[in-house]
């Protein structure tokens, strides 16, 4: 699948139908573990800016989805085609409607356990999808607990998930994801953050017409300002600044790493 390369950060030019075809595809062919980064233009500045295990685990991930309408407005100006935006909640609803008649089994890590038992029974009742585990872990403050992470990943292969969905945060499910995937048996890991309270309504999604535009997180600025005021304050105006250097690149320069 064609990529493209945002301040050397990669993005990949797919769309929901074309991403969520690759993994049953991966799956199908049986070989192996590998994960999905779901990335916004917060994790894309944050990788190039502050973290390069970040940009490591973007850069070596399965695919880097496009989520957020600036990046594939951004693309669409560079004439990059195939890409569309797709969005974690998005993403994941569009895995469970599809996975139910191909057996695929699913295991939710991250959030609270009241939390991963609502994801649960809502995903069951309205897909009939095959949960086959859940894990709320300790460790999300502390992601170098060596034993409480490999008690997980045991607990993970154990379970036989073809689908692993990852909510520890924007920035350090990523880097968690690099670091373990190679220790499954099976299956794909998608970091997908704040996708299970998205799903369960916990958080209202913005209206079709804030999405169109690009707007989604002033949306979600209103409902969560003390949370998502300091990140988008800290990301979305270098997003900006470093687009407008961009902008001026070749198209082949940005298929480039």
């Amino acid at each position: 699948m064609t990529e493209f390369y945002f301040k050397g950060v990669k993005v990949n030019c797919c769309d929901l139908e074309s991403s969520v075809r690759y993994c049953f595809d991966f799956l199908n062919e049986d070989i192996g573990s590998g994960y999905i980064c779901v990335t916004d233009t917060g994790n894309l500045v944050n990788a190039y800016k502050r973290s390069p295990d970040l940009k490591s685990a973007i850069n070596n991930s399965l695919l880097s989805l496009p989520d957020g309408r600036p990046l594939s407005m951004f693309a669409g100006l560079k004439g990059i085609d195939g890409i569309g935006r797709v969005a974690g909640p998005d993403f994941m609803r569009e895995v469970f409607k599809r996975s139910k008649d191909r057996g695929f089994k699913h295991f939710f890590i991250g959030d609270t356990e009241e939390v991963l038992e609502r994801v649960t029974g809502k995903a069951v009742g309205e897909f009939g999808i095959k949960v086959c585990g859940t894990c709320s872990p300790a460790f999300v403050d502390n992601m170098n607990n060596s034993r409480a992470n490999e008690e997980i990943v045991s607990q993970i292969n154990s379970s036989d998930a073809d689908f692993i969905w990852v909510a520890l945060g924007g920035g350090k499910q990523e880097i968690w994801m690099m670091n373990n995937y190679k220790k499954l048996n099976k299956g794909i890991m998608i970091g997908v953050g704040a996708a299970f309270r998205f799903y369960l309504g916990d958080i209202k999604r913005a209206p079709l017409v804030f999405q169109k535009l690009g707007m989604e997180w002033f949306f979600r600025l209103i409902q969560q300002p003390g949370k998502m005021g300091g990140r988008y304050l800290k990301t979305l105006p270098l997003f900006i600044l470093y687009s407008s250097s961009e902008i001026f690149k070749s198209r082949s320069e940005l298929l480039k790493k």
